[in-house]
């Protein structure tokens, strides 16, 4: 059967989220985004606390798709093709909840290098929509930060625990090209999670397909223009595994590369263990270690509600006063 899988719908509550990993980006490689001064340097210091951020939500492409030159593929390829992303799919939509009690990340930025622990839910919520928490903890394993996104109320939080203080709201697109000052487009956050490049749905546009055996190395058009993806899986025991997924720009140049091993069943359900994200050229990298994961584990709706971490003593920030010159 054809390979038909339309892009998943992302809230604005995910665009949140996604952004406050490009704002950490660009602040560490010199570039200022669109705020007043000292909110931006609030802002950027405040990310700092959350590096779990840049591993989940780091593929930060900007930019429309470009006009990269793509080949039809042989029914053969096609069906081939076909095979393997329906089965990184179910692995997506078998999973409706996950839960990950032990994660260490380390950060290496140039010669600096710090480790943090980090707790992860995810659930599709009984209304279909899709939730998120993550928290830091500190030295003795107490959460010292939290961020939510909930899709079914379309709210985000970053709740910073031990200064009182807590960013809340949706935020638009409209808002994010104020904040930026261009169209930003961020990787669906979901294709880190479940080490899928393929969730956002472009899936009909390729430039090559190689396979050689167990390999396949697929190489398809970046979202700027004149970026190329190439993603590289194996297929063992007639599980495909995503091990590789690099990006390179229009002179060949590699910006980011993401690689997934450790792949173990959970719940029959194959999962990698660890991931590690490269750029380059921002000296930068960062390594997930996961410990300890379930998968279709009962989570409440209300894990995922932010009026718990607030409350009278806790200063506010509307997201929308970010775009506020």
């Amino acid at each position: 059967m054809r390979y038909t899988r339309p892009a998943i719908q992302v809230s604005s509550s995910y665009n949140v989220f996604r952004a406050f990993c490009f704002v950490r980006l660009i602040c560490r490689c010199g570039f200022k985004p669109h705020l007043p001064r000292e909110k931006r340097k609030t802002f950027c210091s405040d990310l700092h606390k959350f590096p779990v951020f840049c591993l989940l939500l780091t593929v930060i492409i900007l930019g429309c798709v470009g006009p990269t030159a793509t080949v039809q593929l042989s029914p053969a390829t096609r069906a081939e093709l076909d095979s393997i992303l329906n089965t990184l799919q179910a692995r997506y939509d078998l999973t409706g909840s996950l839960k990950i009690t032990r994660m260490m990340v380390t950060i290496e930025e140039g010669d600096r290098s710090e480790e943090i622990r980090e707790l992860l839910w995810y659930k599709k919520s009984e209304n279909g929509g899709e939730l998120l928490q993550i928290q830091a903890l500190g030295p003795m394993n107490e959460p010292r930060g939290v961020a939510i996104a909930n899709q079914d109320e379309n709210q985000f939080l970053l709740r910073l625990l031990n200064e009182q203080k807590a960013y809340l709201g949706p935020l638009s697109d409209g808002a994010l090209r104020e904040i930026f000052g261009v169209d930003l487009r961020v990787s669906d956050v979901l294709s880190a999670i479940f080490a899928n490049p393929f969730l956002d749905g472009r899936t009909d546009e390729f430039i090559s397909v190689e396979s050689s055996g167990v390999k396949f190395v697929i190489a398809r058009p970046g979202v700027q223009e004149g970026h190329v993806e190439t993603v590289t899986l194996f297929i063992r025991d007639g599980e495909p595994r995503v091990t590789e997924w690099h990006i390179h720009d229009e002179n060949g140049t590699l910006q980011q590369r993401a690689a997934f091993s450790d792949y173990r069943p959970v719940s029959g359900i194959l999962q990698p263990h660890k991931v590690e994200i490269e750029r380059p050229l921002d000296q930068t990298r960062v390594a997930v270690k996961i410990a300890n994961v379930e998968l279709n584990v009962e989570i409440k709706d209300s894990k995922f509600d932010v009026e718990p971490f607030l409350g009278e003593d806790i200063e506010i920030i509307p997201l929308s006063e970010l775009t506020e010159q």
